[in-house]
């Protein structure tokens, strides 16, 4: 079941972006230790790909009519690839579980395990369905 969000393309981009900036800052100024409380686990030493620099938000059309759309992410860096070559993205609502041993194009925006407990708390936990409103900008 999707839920059916009414806002603009442009809006929830800039609040994806606020939110993660925001993020960042606190991981940066946080000295103290928060355990994880969700069920999925923190793999220290891990990069986490939703800390990341390269790792993008971007509205996919749900709908032929170009009504609807949903949250996708990409890595800029083009680190995420399909068995043919083509570009991979993933749902918004995954993105804490995506992680790499090592990467050889990433770009740390804060403490990663401040910052991944707080988009588990936050992010929503199945895909959404975004309506657009209209065009701002």
């Amino acid at each position: 079941m999707t839920q059916t969000v009414k806002t603009s393309t442009v809006s929830i981009l800039d609040d994806s972006k606020a939110f993660l900036a925001e993020m960042n800052a606190k991981n940066r100024q946080s000295q103290d230790y928060v355990p994880l409380q969700n069920t999925q686990e923190y793999h220290s030493g891990k990069v986490y790909c939703a800390n990341c620099g390269n790792c993008k938000l971007l509205p996919v059309k749900a709908d032929e009519a170009d009504q609807q759309y949903m949250l996708r992410v990409r890595c800029a860096a083009g680190k995420w690839k399909k068995k043919l070559g083509e570009e991979k993205f993933y749902k918004y609502c995954t993105i804490t579980r995506r992680y790499l041993d090592f990467c050889d194009k990433y770009e740390e925006m804060g403490d990663s395990k401040e910052f991944i407990r707080e988009l588990r708390k936050s992010l929503n936990t199945r895909d959404e369905l975004y309506l657009k409103s209209g065009e701002d900008g």
